[in-house]
């Protein structure tokens, strides 16, 4: 510890008179220390108010312990500085954040499966939200604290600063601005301080192993290729500029395609709405209304709710099968090599496809009928001969409750074929179109009449004339 000095006045009056006390303040005034001086006249006479009015003398106004002033008196703790005076430090108020209820900027990496291998599909790259979701909240900055020193002078402190989050397109404020809801259901993105909600989900390049699939509830736009293996669905509509490969797509709404589909066999495009695109090779398309394809549709399977249309230079539709409710029409149905090309008009293809799916109910219904039936008329005879009365009894009304379920399930089936029957009924409308050519080798389906063209036919309309199929010239729409 630090000794004071001790040499003290000679006159021993002076020393009577005087309480010595020696006070010293830090350089930046945040602490004061005390010395007792070891005279006997001070030992005899130095008070606790006596100390306290020396150390106002020396300015020390603040943070005064008077607790451990008056140990050192009772003790005797003379010629030995103490800290009995010690100032605030200023406290500076924390900085607002921001807290995200959502995931913004994801972390792409692969999710592990539960027999641990890697699934380089599922990336999680997209972040979908719903409307009136919270997506986040603001925490204000806190207000600093000012200090004091022992002199009593006041230290300011620095405030937290305010973050900055604006609401964007699509994002609304709770009344006090801390809470940003979205305002539909879409992909959130920030971009320079500003939350917004896009209903489009844009991405720059490629769908691949950079992305993983896609799934959103919004639409989706794809400004490179979609490579094979990955999957894009989208609530809303897909566009896509570049190349789609043997990929699969599915859409609530329209998909665009501006380079087309090489499908390799194995790509997948469906569509509630509209397909468009500039060429389609080797792929499934399937639309709820149209498929407009503006040079070729090659070696695919193709099915649309309302009609099918190949237009442009070309207007190939050549190889697999085409069905649509309506209309096929396109410049050259088939080749000159006899490709086998299958055409169906007439019904619906959603239609068709429910239809043969009830009647493979209807089949099991019936199936499951019969056993039931042939098990009641077994434990009948077990009844009559007295064998586990109760048990079969019991048996039998587990079996009636089944039969009655299959009963009611049954009408509710051939009620939506009887319905389905009616909506199917569209022969007279029906026609396939070609204002070029079609080639042998074509079959041709118009509601319940079939044919399959062995000539070639140009510049032709062909039709349902009372369950038979004729042609006529070819009808410009």
């Amino acid at each position: 510890m630090e000794k004071i000095d001790t040499n003290y006045p000679e006159d021993v009056s002076q020393i009577e008179q005087e309480c010595f006390v020696r006070v010293k303040i830090s350089e930046d005034e945040m602490s004061a220390t005390l010395a007792l001086i070891s005279s006997s006249a001070s030992k005899a006479n130095l008070s606790i108010d006596d100390v306290l009015k020396e150390l106002n003398k020396n300015s020390v106004v603040f943070g005064i312990d008077v607790d451990k002033i008056r140990e050192m008196l009772e003790k005797g703790i003379y010629d030995t500085p103490i800290e009995i005076a010690r100032g605030i430090e200023p406290k500076e108020g924390k900085d607002g954040k921001i807290i995200y209820h959502v995931e913004i900027n994801k972390e792409l990496k692969p999710k592990i499966t539960e027999d641990g291998k890697v699934d380089f599909h599922d990336l999680g790259f997209i972040t979908n939200v719903k409307k009136g979701q919270l997506l986040a909240e603001i925490i204000p900055p806190e207000k600093g604290n000012p200090g004091k020193t022992v002199t009593g002078k006041v230290i300011q402190a620095k405030d937290g600063k305010q973050v900055r989050l604006r609401p964007g397109k699509n994002v609304t404020l709770s009344d006090d601005g801390n809470f940003y809801y979205s305002a539909i259901d879409g992909h959130p993105v920030i971009d320079r301080e500003r939350i917004s909600v896009l209903p489009v989900m844009e991405i720059k390049g490629d769908v691949g192993p950079a992305t993983g699939d896609i799934d959103f509830v919004g639409s989706v736009k794809v400004y490179g290729n979609i490579k094979s293996g990955y999957k894009v669905k989208a609530e809303g509509d897909i566009e896509v500029e570049g190349y789609v490969e043997a990929a699969e797509l599915v859409a609530g709404g329209k998909i665009f395609l501006k380079r087309g589909i090489r499908g390799m066999g194995k790509a997948m495009v469906k569509a509630a709405g509209d397909i468009v695109a500039k060429f389609a090779e080797n792929c499934t398309l399937e639309a709820g209304k149209d498929v407009i394809v503006n040079e070729a549709i090659m070696h695919s399977f193709v099915s649309a709710g309302n009609k099918i249309e190949v237009k442009g230079k070309k207007g190939l539709l050549v190889g697999g099968s085409a069905k649509a409710e309506k209309e096929i029409n396109a410049k050259v149905i088939g080749s000159p090599m006899a490709t086998v090309t299958v055409l169906e008009v007439g019904v619906n293809p959603k239609y068709k496809r429910r239809m043969y799916e009830i009647c493979q109910e209807l089949e099991n219904v019936e199936n499951n009928l019969a056993k039931i039936k042939t098990a009641l008329e077994i434990i009948i005879k077990q009844v009559n001969r007295g064998i586990e009365i109760h048990e079969r009894i019991e048996m039998a009304k587990r079996l009636k409750e089944s039969e009655s379920e299959l009963l009611e399930k049954k009408k509710e089936l051939e009620e939506e074929k009887e319905r389905l029957s009616i909506l199917s009924e569209t022969v007279s409308f029906a026609k396939v179109s070609a204002s070029d050519t079609v080639y042998p080798g074509v079959n041709i389906t118009i509601g319940n009449a079939s044919i399959r063209l062995k000539d070639k036919y140009e510049h032709v309309t062909f039709y349902n004339c009372e369950g038979q199929i004729k042609s006529r010239p070819y009808e410009r729409r």
